[in-house]
This record gives C-alpha cells, structure tokens and sequence, in this order.
C-alpha cells in the first residue's frame, strides 16, 4: 500500500526521470505522489479566517484511492503552492488587509471577478497523476467528487494519460468554476504540453497519449474543438453567417480524412452527411498550453457584465457576448437565462476565428470523431466493432480517441456501452 511521506518532507514534488521497474507503464504512470499544498492561511487581524476549501492532509487521504497527487493553487495572501518545482506567487504582499473574494478575484483571474467560487474558497485544489508533470500530454477538467466520476478516472488509468484535475471538495456553483478550474489547473503545468479539456462526468478515452499527440499533429490544428450536432445555446443569428460557416466547414474538410478512419471503412453514399457534428462543444478542446491559454485571454475579453434584462443566474452575472452582437441587441436576446455558459464562449471563438478580421485556419472543429466524439442524440446500435477490436461510429466510419457522452439521455449510454465492448475504455 502507498502511504504518504511525513508533513516536514511533503513540500513539493521532486522531479527528474520517472524510474521504471517491473510495473507496467500505465500503472507506473498513475501511482500516488503526493504534491504538496498551500499552506499559511493567515487572516488580517480582526477578520475572521475563511477556511481553505482543503486541507493537504484531506485531500491526500480523499484521493489516495484515485491515484492522483495533490497540489493546491493558492488564492490567499501571505500563501503559495508548490507543484513540480512552481511556486504560485502570493496575491498580496505580507500584512495586506485584501483577501480573495468575488470582488478581489486572484491575480490571473481578474476576468472572472464576481463569480461565486471565490466567496467560498480561498485556494482552488490541482490533483496530479504522477508523471504529469513531465508528460507531453495532460488531460484537464474540474471536478468537485471525483468519487462520481469513475468512468473517466477508469478510462484515464487503463489508457495511461495523465492528468492535472482542479475542484475536489470544492462546491459547484455553475459553468464559469470548471474553466475557472481548468486554469488553474493549465497555471500549474510547467512547459508547453498538448492539454485536452474534458469534463470528468460524460467522457471516456480509448487510445493511448500517443495515438493522441499522432492524431492531433495531424490535424494541422493550434487549438481542436469537439463538435456536436446543435447549436446550444442556441444563438439565431449565427444560422445566416453562411461566410463563417462555410470557412469552418472547409477548415474540418481540410483535416486527413484517413485519421481515426476504421480499418475496411464503407465509402461515403450520395447525400451521406460524414461531418455532422458542425458547432462547438464545450465539452472537449485541445491544444498546446499556451495557445489554450491565449484563448483564455480572448474568451476573458468576451465577458460582458449582463443587463438586468439577461436575469441574475447563479450571481456571476457575466457572460460571452454573442459574435457580431451589440451592446443593445444583446439587451434584447437573453442567452441561457443570464447564466455563464462555456459553450457560448466556444463557439464565439469558433465564428471569430471564421470571421474576415481574425481569420485563422489553424482553429478546427472536429466534425466526425477524428480524435473527440460527442455522442448525442446516437443510439447504442450506431457503435460497432471493427477489425483489431476498435470501436467506432457507424454514421462517419470513425474510431474516436475521446467519447463524450454529452446529454442526460447518452451519459446513460455510459455503462451500457462500457458493458457492451468490455476492458475497451475501461
């Protein structure tokens, strides 16, 4: 059994060559390591302390099962957190009255001023398989139990991709906490690794961090959105850019139709739509950690602070304006209830990239499964089996690496499809 190492030599993560023994690599690859933490959580005098959202020795104990190190981004004056040799620098010098809260968000997140998240906690926990550090490619996600979401651990474990996951033990509030999370956790990761967002509760993987990294290189993307069939939130205006959308569809068109094709594909039949997944979903994107990061940047230049006439939502009170959307038309288009939505950021992105001023063919939707599949409305009998044990999806003939199961009715699919093409995912 793994035990943790004493509280004076749990200050960081050592490291050097992952050691290789008789174990094999995807085991190596998911042992525990413990991280480290944020430590000093002093208060200004006279204030009353807000407890961190975990204690190190919790979280260690809380995740020892999961295999995954924990390191905690800190989000409080007078503290830091250690990760694989980053230290995070203190938002406020010693004896500072400002303590983090949704008005006085942490240095990196002043886009995100106002969300709840930061009224409750003041340090955002990033969970580490061992290896992560180092690796070339890391999955990212939010995750608030990890406990729930076994489908995606068991699939990352089987397949030996690592992963940095922000959130545990934190309460949700709504959609901004998992890209809130998700930067956190990119703001831990040293280097300029292939990152994949993913949420923890709806995806599973089926290749290995090297088919991935094949994959993606041969898409010729920067940054690699999941698709899915429909617009949602559905922005009307978006139907009539026939300009964008053409250029969206001809950059999908331009990626090797041979990557992620089955072994004996069927040939296209007349009118047979192989790319149907055509909008954004916010589900699954990838790309280098920088470029992901540059995209935070942009996303962040999007939010706007909501009309009154867009509702309150959860209190964030922030939202993406929609692509070519004025200030006053926007007043009169309420888009998702005046909640955040990541997915109406995404696809902005995805019509901006399209548009004539910020064009860019290097930002692609991934229409067919060629690396990411959202299931939708697809029943179980469209998967199939094809030579060498693949699965893949009958409508585009296409083996994906990553599954998202993207609805109530598909996350359903989960078991089912697990249980129909078993020690597949997982």
């Amino acid at each position: 059994p793994l035990g943790l190492a004493p509280k004076a030599n749990r200050k960081g993560v050592r490291r050097g060559p992952r050691a290789r023994g008789a174990m094999g690599d995807n085991e190596e690859r998911n042992l525990l390591l413990m991280g480290g933490g944020a430590t000093g959580q002093g208060a200004p005098h006279g204030r009353t302390e807000k407890r961190s959202s975990l204690y190190v020795g919790l979280c260690a104990v809380a995740t020892a099962t999961l295999g995954l190190a924990c390191v905690c981004f800190a989000a409080a004056a007078n503290s830091h957190a250690v990760g694989g040799g980053l230290r995070m620098r203190p938002l406020a010098k010693e004896g500072s009255a400002r303590r983090v809260s949704a008005l006085h968000p942490p240095e990196g997140f002043e886009g995100w001023k106002g969300a709840p998240i930061w009224n409750d906690v003041d340090e955002i926990p990033v969970l580490f398989t061992k290896g992560a550090i180092e690796a070339d490619f890391v999955v990212v996600g939010h995750s608030t139990d990890l406990t729930k979401d076994k489908y995606f651990l068991a699939s990352l474990h089987k397949h030996g991709i690592h992963a940095a996951l922000a959130g545990n033990g934190t309460g949700w509030h709504w959609f901004e906490d998992k890209l809130i999370g998700a930067k956190a956790a990119l703001l831990q990761i040293p280097g300029n690794p292939v990152v994949m967002f993913a949420d923890t509760t709806d995806v599973m993987f089926s290749c290995p961090e090297e088919e991935i990294l094949a994959r993606f290189e041969r898409t010729g993307a920067d940054i690699l959105l999941g698709g899915e069939s429909q617009l949602w939130p559905e922005i009307e205006t978006y139907f009539d850019m026939t300009d964008e959308l053409a250029y969206i569809d001809e950059t999908a068109a331009g990626i090797d139709v041979n990557i992620g094709l089955r072994e004996g594909a069927e040939e296209a039949s007349p009118g047979d739509n192989r790319r149907p997944n055509k909008w954004a979903n916010g589900g699954t994107w990838m790309g280098r950690k920088d470029d992901l990061l540059d995209y935070y940047k942009t996303l962040e230049g999007y939010l706007v602070n909501n009309a009154k006439e867009q509702g309150d939502g959860d209190g964030f009170r922030r939202a993406c304006r929609p692509y070519k959307m004025t200030a006053s038309e926007y007043r009169t288009h309420t888009v998702a209830a005046g909640y955040f939505d990541d997915q109406t950021c995404l696809n902005r992105f995805m019509m901006e990239s399209a548009g004539a001023k910020h064009r860019n063919a290097r930002v692609k939707v991934d229409m067919d499964g060629t690396m990411m599949l959202s299931v939708g409305g697809a029943g179980l009998e469209e998967f199939k089996e094809a030579a060498g044990g693949k699965v893949y999806w009958e409508r585009t003939q296409k083996v994906p690496c990553v599954w998202h199961f993207n609805n109530p009715n598909s996350k359903k699919l989960m078991p089912l499809i697990a249980k129909k093409f078993p020690s597949y995912w997982v």
